[in-house]
């Protein structure tokens, strides 16, 4: 999955969601970064209220339901940084 097939699958998960009124910033693998705030959501590197770092593969494995998103925090695939309440919010896109 490339960084806009990745921003194609969050922009319906996002606006189902109603928007994000606290910037979040994704930063998948070593290629992606994503960012979202209220509805937007663009590959754009922007400062943002809260960070969330994984592997491609183990956002694959979110998006798929294969991995919860906390769970995949507990085991360290996942790091936050910044407002960890925007990151537990994020759970619920998928």
């Amino acid at each position: 999955m490339n960084t806009q097939q990745l921003v194609d699958v969050l922009i319906p998960a996002v606006d189902k969601f109603g928007g994000f009124p606290s910037s979040v910033k994704f930063v998948i693998g070593e290629e992606s970064t994503i960012f979202v705030h209220n509805k937007e959501v663009i590959a754009e590197d922007r400062p943002a209220s809260c960070t969330i770092t994984m592997s491609l593969e183990t956002m694959q494995q979110i998006i798929a339901g294969e991995v919860d998103a906390m769970g995949a925090v507990m085991e360290g695939d996942v790091s936050v940084e910044g407002d960890t309440s925007v990151a537990v919010s994020v759970q619920g896109l998928f």
